[in-house]
């Protein structure tokens, strides 16, 4: 029996393993494949502890069961992106990574493979809260995270060169991760198992991808009274699982846990390795939600496309001003008709707020030539040369060299008074434009360097030549 034929408890089994942490010293880059047993042999104390329901189920099960082909299949790929001591990226890659990402890639002797993601860990844990939270808050509102990006690229190594099926796995969190590889890979030979997972967010996929989570292909399970997964829109529950507990014993009581639902060990399995109790499809109360959650996206997109065009009208604004302080007056130029455009395409905008944008810079662009205009009156209109210097030789050449050391200390200067562009509210603005436009006349220093050299070599040539003349006359 191949990994394309696992029942529900034995992918259950996968699942509870995807929380134990191998130790770094076990798993490098060019490990060899280890089975189940092997893995579970390696298990520190700490993860023995910690991970200590989970650990005995799976060694259970395997007891219990020894013609289960999770006997036969072995790990091949093992990533842990971890901000802990369990973190094996910096060997497996070249770059360390401290994503929170930590996935799975088993093989059996058939040519399949399944790819099993780990879900959100302890919130009360800063660790975990960081990584794993507030990324679960960004990809609730449709913003791709560095762990869907990195359980594409795990995917993408695992299924290199591979002829036979690929299943993914994941919970929780880790249902979102295999949901967005899925919805990502439609073309290949893959099948997908999520249970409780956090739904990918619906108003970025194509209608494409929404068919083929309704499909034959991906498989949706949430347990009665969980919560996660109800926390987007996911019209494609397969199967509503009964738990073990009743709601009175796990939400009452000293030992209440309102989580208790989601675990993926809170439901029990018949002796086929079948759910005991379950009933197929949605319920109303679920599809309710989908239609709230939908209206909730729809709020969610307004937000965010206003949020992307006010960032965008501001930092153009920046880059406008900065321009023309500059008196690059073809940059500001095309900096306005960059952002009308983006402004056009992203929002289909029509005839009057295009005008609307156009007017605002157009105004950005006069109001801030006269300002700088204003400013340079005040300053006296530039800044005055010595005409002649009287001087000998190795005082020109000792006043360039100090010159050139005052040209790099304002240019340093400058540098730092242009990065607080991007610092400043608008209220601040007329300061650092001030600061900057009397720090921005550096080809004069230029000038005057040059002035400095070139007279001290030309006396210096001259006086050498006189000193000859002089010579043959004598």
């Amino acid at each position: 029996m191949s990994l394309t034929n696992l029942t529900e408890e034995e992918k259950n089994i996968l699942l509870q393993l995807s929380y134990i942490d191998l130790p770094t010293d076990i798993w490098v880059s060019d490990q060899a494949p280890i089975t189940i047993g092997d893995f579970l042999s390696e298990v520190d104390l700490e993860q023995r502890e910690v991970q200590k329901e989970r650990f005995t189920n799976i060694d259970t099960f395997l007891k219990n069961n020894p013609d289960s082909p999770l006997h036969n299949i072995e790990l091949v790929q093992y990533q842990n992106h971890n901000p802990t001591n369990y973190n094996n990226s910096d060997v497996n890659s070249k770059t360390k990574s401290e994503s929170g990402f930590v996935g799975y890639g088993f093989k059996d002797s058939e040519g399949n493979a399944t790819a099993v993601f780990r879900g959100s860990e302890d919130m009360k844990d800063p660790v975990h809260f960081d990584t794993d939270w507030k990324s679960n808050i960004k990809a609730g509102i449709g913003y791709e995270i560095q762990q869907q990006r990195e359980a594409d690229a795990f995917y993408q190594k695992l299924t290199t060169g591979l002829d036979g099926q690929v299943l993914l796995l994941g919970h929780s969190k880790g249902g979102n991760l295999a949901t967005y590889v899925y919805v990502n890979n439609l073309g290949d030979k893959v099948v997908a198992y999520v249970l409780n997972g956090a739904p990918i967010y619906w108003n970025n996929l194509t209608d494409e991808q929404k068919k083929a989570l309704r499909g034959d292909r991906y498989t949706f399970v949430v347990y009665e009274g969980d919560v996660v997964s109800q926390t987007g829109v996911a019209p494609y529950v397969d199967k509503i699982v009964e738990i073990k507990k009743d709601p009175s014993e796990y939400m009452l009581g000293e030992d209440k846990d309102f989580f208790y639902p989601h675990y993926e060990t809170s439901a029990e399995f018949d002796e086929n390795g079948n759910y005991k109790n379950f009933r197929e499809g949605t319920s109303l109360p679920r599809a309710t939600s989908n239609v709230i959650m939908l209206k909730l996206t729809e709020l969610v997109d307004k937000f965010k496309l206003a949020y992307h065009i006010g960032k965008a009208m501001a930092e153009a604004t920046m880059k406008v001003i900065h321009s023309i302080q500059k008196g690059i007056e073809k940059a500001a130029n095309y900096i306005k008709e960059q952002i009308i455009t983006y402004v056009k395409k992203t929002i289909k905008a029509g005839m009057d707020l295009i005008k609307a944008v156009g007017d605002y810079f157009d105004n950005l662009v006069k109001d801030v030539t006269s300002f700088v205009i204003n400013i340079i009156k005040k300053l006296g209109g530039y800044f005055p040369v010595e005409p002649y210097l009287r001087v000998n030789l190795d005082r020109l050449y000792y006043y360039a060299q100090r010159l050139e050391r005052i040209k790099r200390r304002v240019s340093a200067l400058n540098d730092q008074i242009d990065s607080l562009y991007w610092e400043v509210d608008l209220l601040d603005m007329r300061h650092v434009l001030s600061a900057d436009i009397l720090t921005s006349f550096t080809y004069r220093l230029n000038q005057n360097i040059n002035y400095l050299n070139t007279a001290a070599r030309l006396l210096e040539s001259s006086e050498t030549k006189l000193v000859g003349k002089a010579r043959i006359i004598r």
